[in-house]
């Protein structure tokens, strides 16, 4: 049976930001002969406002919803272990839950799972997952999930530099991916024996940011089916960063 475990963070904050108007000039009256004042327009000061960025759900009612998100996000590894049989790994998801309690959107903050498939079936049981409207504004969930292989043999563990050469003849097509994006993506994938060499069978990534999700996609496709050294006789794990 897959156990997991999950951490969740909220977070509120008000700022306000306001000034007071300037301090109107004494008034002095005209001498003999001198021209009279020329009218000028009144000055206004900034005006007082106050600006709320985040609201906040109570951590027993937010727990309450995810956890009936619980049955639907295991389904989506089990559906993963039927194409990938060792698939497992960790996913910590950034939620950000609007006004009226509904998701606005959400992406992977960090993922070792190695399947994009999994993971985008995650992520759009938890964008349908319903919760209680906050107060005082969107508020932002974060949760993370692990997730076991079950009895299947793990991968052997890779290191970075395994895949160096590889990365370097996909660097124009990783290039106009991310164009556009700030910071690290996230990577991990699973490469399995092709014959004498080997082949990145599955990727998963985790985004830097809200931004960098419209990306994932496309990297996961200049990055799939790449050759690589062999493995052996049996699947490898790599992580690295892009």
């Amino acid at each position: 049976m897959n156990k997991h475990v999950f951490c969740m963070i909220m977070a509120s904050t008000l700022a306000a930001c306001g000034g007071k108007p300037e301090p109107k000039a004494a008034e002095t009256a005209p001498t003999a002969g001198s021209p009279p004042p020329v009218a000028t327009a009144a000055r206004k000061g900034p005006k007082l406002g106050v600006q709320q960025e985040l609201g906040e759900i109570d951590p027993k009612l937010a727990k309450a919803a995810l956890e009936k998100a619980d049955p639907a996000l295991f389904s989506c590894h089990k559906a993963g272990i039927k194409r990938v049989e060792y698939l497992s790994g960790a996913v910590k998801a950034f939620l950000r839950v609007g006004e009226d309690g509904k998701v606005r959107w959400a992406y992977l903050e960090d993922s070792s799972m190695g399947d994009r498939a999994t993971e985008r079936c995650m992520l759009d049981v938890l964008s349908r997952t319903p919760f209680p409207k906050p107060e005082g504004g969107d508020a932002e969930i974060h949760k993370g999930w692990t997730f076991d292989g079950g009895d299947a043999r793990e991968p052997s563990p890779w290191p970075a530099d395994k895949l160096a050469a590889a990365l370097d003849k996909q660097k124009a097509e990783i290039a106009a991916c991310r164009a556009g994006t700030k910071g690290s993506f996230k990577v991990t994938a699973y490469v399995e024996p092709d014959g004498a060499r080997g082949k990145v069978a599955t990727v998963g990534i985790a985004p830097p940011d809200r931004d960098g999700e419209s990306k994932v996609d496309c990297l996961v496709r200049a990055l799939t089916g790449m050759e690589a050294p062999s493995p052996g006789s049996y699947a490898a794990k790599v992580s690295f960063s892009l």
